[in-house]
């Protein structure tokens, strides 16, 4: 019968395995679009663009009163024109979560009113996500964009961290056995 202490040395050795078996979900972001304030007027979307990463498997996050704005997904020339005849996808919940599931350029705009023309409008470049080897912790610069999940520093610790333990339960099964 196994002792307690080969148990624990286990479930410990499961654990770390499921956390280095799926380094990109590690990496997976929410990042709320406008920061704190969410989706709205009168913001810089292009500093908001520029002070984060985009990479698939990220989550953009659009918060707002429903009714007084949407998100709308457009091509390029939609984009351009800010008009929702060839968008792609419209919301309007007031809470809405788009997945980034292909890298390569998205637009974004609100399609009421005048929001566009008045600047309520991104595009972004969505990177391809890279799987790296647990000898490279991943990191992640999220440069202040609230983000939330396992990103940034956290990622890069959490990829560490289960590397330090993986380290120490080899050693303790080791002892053990």
């Amino acid at each position: 019968m196994a002792s307690s202490n080969q148990v624990l040395v286990v479930i410990v050795v499961i654990a770390v395995a499921t956390v280095l078996a799926a380094p990109a979900a590690a990496l997976a972001a929410d990042l709320l679009v406008g920061g704190s304030q969410g989706w709205r007027l009168d913001f810089d979307y292009d500093d908001w663009v520029e002070e984060n990463d985009f990479i698939v498997g990220d989550t953009l996050v659009f918060k707002y009163a429903m009714g007084q704005h949407n998100v709308v997904q457009a091509t390029a020339a939609s984009y351009a024109a800010c008009s929702q005849g060839n968008s792609l996808q419209v919301w309007s919940s007031g809470d809405d979560r788009v997945t980034l599931n292909t890298s390569g350029p998205w637009w974004f705009f609100c399609g009421v009113g005048d929001h566009c023309q008045d600047g309520m409008k991104f595009n972004i470049n969505v990177l391809p996500a890279v799987v790296l080897s647990p000898s490279s912790p991943p990191t992640r610069d999220q440069g202040g964009g609230d983000a939330t999940g396992l990103a940034g520093a956290q990622g890069g610790g959490l990829a560490a961290a289960g590397l330090a333990a993986a380290a120490g339960v080899a050693v303790v099964a080791a002892l053990l056995f």
